[in-house]
């Protein structure tokens, strides 16, 4: 059985915080980070619409 869970941007930028803020424990790097990684998870969704668009 396959379970779905339903989780906001803002949850998801407040876990990558947490998690690099953990392993940096600086919170201008930890930021950055989590920036960088919410980024690029946008950035391959857009990218994957506009293949799907495309064809």
């Amino acid at each position: 059985m396959t379970q779905t869970t339903n989780t906001t941007l803002g949850d998801l930028i407040s876990m990558f915080f947490n998690e690099f803020m953990e392993m940096y424990g600086d919170e201008e790097l930890a930021s950055v980070a989590a920036a960088a990684v919410i980024n690029d998870l946008l950035a391959g969704t857009v990218e994957k619409k506009e293949d799907v668009i495309a064809a």
